[in-house]
Order: structure tokens, then sequence, then C-alpha cells
């Protein structure tokens, strides 16, 4: 599939009005359904009489009153979610109105309103009163009553829509379930690009990548400009092994890229045409801004904005700023827990196709750790929470290289918060809670008789 069609996809899952969409033509459905079972069958007053009404005077007041009222709801539902909309991007960043928008919540309470207004619109044409008349002309009068009775049972599932939806708004401004669900997403989105049962790691470290210098590529160069949205490497994996060629990934989703900038290097004896050019630019789908789809950095970047304005001079909220550290060792841990996919992508004969570097720890550890230190170095709670989880994660690796970068960014937090610490008291806190986690970095036994201490994270044993 073209990239942009994918693209198109993913924009359309996460719109707000997609749902409320779908449910409209649901809506549709639904009401030429009950109409003509009111035409085949219908129902006898006697049988529903509390619900059902024995005049098509009486149905369309009823269905009029309803269809009115859920326009005005509806309207009401979607200003109070634009005022949230409002709030959370200015306290929390811009970045999360999206997450905002892509509320199910949301989405499916527009979309009861908007689909019962639409309903009974629909069954309001067809309840008349009729006439007087006698032969040909006359028309007799039909009370939709299953119509009516469907429309009733809508109205009652409204109501509960709005007690819901009343309920579900202020769960939405509430930055612990903002930062959860960001986080969450973050970790899911880790294990599945990084799953543990990967299998045997490292297998293609013998590749000769001498063979592959600069100035044999062909390159493919950008012909637009913007965010990379999507990259569809089944799609370029498919068109290397149609040229014979191998192919190397220049930008991953999140990258900016602009015009004749290099997307892909390619490594086949013979040149491409213009249409077999265009074919891997297709593989691409670029817009004004980044997204969360494939690109994990995205959401650490939420995660980070979330800390850096709980910890600004207007809010100083620091406990927000420790949820955040708290979702930042979920996602670690995660990305510990895993394996490292090959960068190297063969065919089913095995041949080399594809060169795709993922995001290493290092890079990843670097978005969490080195954007937000300059934030937490600035409050001793949040230095001291930012040590344990550092410490925790080193000691609990069993790789080398992944503890040594831990290690370092733990120096670094302690030199960065002894600079802004104007505390003493504070200082020497810092200083402690360091030359201990050093030593529970390299000795097993030490840090499991400290972490079930009384004097590890305020007392957790």
């Amino acid at each position: 599939m073209n990239a942009r069609l994918i693209k198109v996809w993913q924009d359309l899952q996460s719109s707000y009005y997609f749902i409320p969409g779908l449910m409209a033509v649901g809506s549709i459905a639904l009401a030429y359904l009950t109409i003509h079972l009111d035409e085949q069958y219908g129902l006898k007053v006697s049988e529903f009489g509390f619900f059902l009404s024995n005049k098509a005077d009486g149905a369309r007041t009823i269905l009029a009153t309803i269809a009115g009222s859920m326009m005005g709801v509806a309207a009401t539902t979607f200003s109070i979610t634009m005022v949230a909309v409002t709030s959370a991007a200015g306290q929390y960043g811009p970045r999360l109105i999206g997450n905002f928008m892509r509320d199910r919540g949301n989405q499916v309470t527009l979309g009861t309103f908007t689909s019962t207004f639409i309903y009974c619109l629909l069954i309001l044409r067809v309840a008349r009163t009729g006439d007087s008349g006698t032969g040909e002309n006359m028309v007799a009068e039909f009370v939709p009553n299953i119509s009516l009775l469907t429309a009733m049972g809508l109205t009652l599932t409204s109501v509960g829509v709005l007690i819901y939806f009343i309920h579900h708004v202020p769960e939405t401004l509430n930055v612990g379930n903002i930062t959860g669900r960001v986080g969450r997403r973050l970790r899911n989105d880790i294990e599945s690009l990084y799953p543990r049962d990967l299998g045997e790691q490292n297998k293609d470290k013998d590749v000769d990548l001498s063979q592959f210098s600069l100035s044999d590529a062909k390159d493919i160069r950008s012909n637009a400009e913007g965010y990379i949205q999507t990259v569809n490497e089944d799609a370029l994996l498919d068109l290397a092994n149609e040229h014979d060629a191998v192919v190397k990934i220049e930008y991953r989703p999140g990258d900016f890229v602009t015009q004749n900038d290099v997307l892909v290097r390619i490594w086949r004896d013979e040149e491409l045409d213009e249409d077999a050019q265009q074919k891997y630019r297709n593989a691409y789908a670029m817009g004004q801004d980044r997204t969360a789809h494939q690109n994990i950095l995205f959401l650490a970047d939420e995660l980070v904005e979330i800390l850096a304005r709980a910890l600004s001079p207007g809010v100083n909220d620091p406990f927000t700023a420790i949820n955040c550290i708290n979702w930042f060792q979920s996602a670690m841990k995660a990305f510990l827990r895993g394996n490292m996919p090959s960068p190297f992508r063969r065919d089913e004969d095995g041949a080399l196709r594809v060169i795709a570097y993922p995001i290493n720890f290092e890079r990843f550890a670097s978005v969490l750790c080195d954007q937000s230190r300059a934030y937490i170095a600035t409050d001793r709670n949040t230095t001291l929470k930012m040590m344990t989880i550092l410490t925790e994660l080193a000691a609990q690796t069993d790789s080398e290289p992944e503890k040594t970068i831990l290690i370092e960014h733990l120096k670094k937090l302690k030199i960065a918060s002894l600079e802004a610490c104007k505390s003493s008291p504070d200082s020497d806190d810092i200083e402690a809670r360091f030359q201990r986690a050093l030593r529970m970095t390299t000795d097993t036994d030490y840090f499991r008789h400290e972490q079930s201490s009384q004097r590890w994270i305020g007392g957790r044993g």
C-alpha cells in the first residue's frame, strides 16, 4: 500500500469526526430498517401503549422534540470539548491536542447525539397524518411505532452518554491520566517494536558494510518537505527485491526533510528511471507536524514536555514531574527487556535488501534524560527520583553498554543538580544518594539490601 494511503487511514482513525461519521451512517441504515419493519409489520398501541402513539401528530411532536434537543446537547458537548482541549494545550503543551481529539469517549459522545438527531429526522419525514380523500388519491395515516420506540431507546441511551461525558471530561483533564495514557502507549509501542521473543539477535553482525560505499549509491531525493509521518518498509523491501537492489533508509518517521534531501540510497548495477524513483518516494508520507505513528520519540517528547511545564516557575508542580519520571522508568525498562531488531532485512531467499537502523537505547535514553535534565536539576525531589530510577535500571540490566549509558546519565544529573542547588542540606542529600547509587549499580547484594530498606526512596521495604 502507498504510504500516503496508510497516512490517510491513520489520520482518519485519529480524527475527531471518524467515529461520529460511522455512527451517522449507521443511524441512516437503522432508520431505513425500522421504517421497513413498520411498513411490513408495525406495532399496535395496545402492546406498548406507554411508549407508542396512536396518532401521527403525536409521533411527529415526539420526534421533533428529540431531534431539536439532541442538536442542542451536541453543540454543548462540542463546546465543552473545545474548552477542555484549549485548556489542556495551554497547560500541558500543544502536542497533546491530538490525544484529546483522538479520545474515543469524546468521539462516541458526539456521535451518539448526532446519530440520534439524524435518525429522528429521517423518521420524521415518513410519519404522516393522512387525509379524508377517497380512491387512489387518498393518503393513509402512517404512525411508525417501531421507529418511534427505537427513537425513545436512542434518547435514553443519549441521556446515559451525557452523564458519562460529564464524568469523562474532568478525567481527561487530570494530569495523572494524561501522563498515564502517553506513558502507557509509549511502553506498548516499545514492546511492539522491540519484542522479547524476537529470537536470535545480532545474526547479521558479519555483514560487510564496506561494499556499500556512498560513491556507488544511487540517491533517491525528496521532492517535498515536511515531517515524515509514515514509512512503508514492506513496500521498500518489495521494490528492492523487484529491482535486485539493496536499499538504505536515511530518514525515519519524525525526522524533518527538506527538498532534495536523500530519502534512500540504492546500490544497483543499473540506473533507475523516474517512475521507479517515484515508487521509492511513494513509500514515504509527509505532513506538517510529527505524529506518534511509527515514532516512539514523539511520545517520549510529550512526556518531557509535560515534565518541563510542570517544573516551570509559573507552575512549580514537582509531583506531576515525578509522575512523568515514573513513566520514564516504565519506558526504559521495556526497552531494556526487549531485543534490538537487526537493521538488515532480507528477502525470502536470504539476500540482503533493506538497511534500516532502529532507534537504539542510547538515543532513546538521551531523549528522556538529556532533554529533561535542565528542568529536573532545579528541584531536589525530582532529582532524587530521577537518580532512583536510573540506579534501579542500571542495577537490574545485564547489558554492560546500557548500564554504562545509565551511569553516565546519573553522573550528569548529579553535576547539574549540584550546580543548580542553592541549599547545602539538599546538596548533601543529592551527593549521598549519588554515592549510594554508584555502589548499588556494581554490588548486587548491596542493591538488594538498600532497595528493601527504609532509606531507599523514602522507605519502600
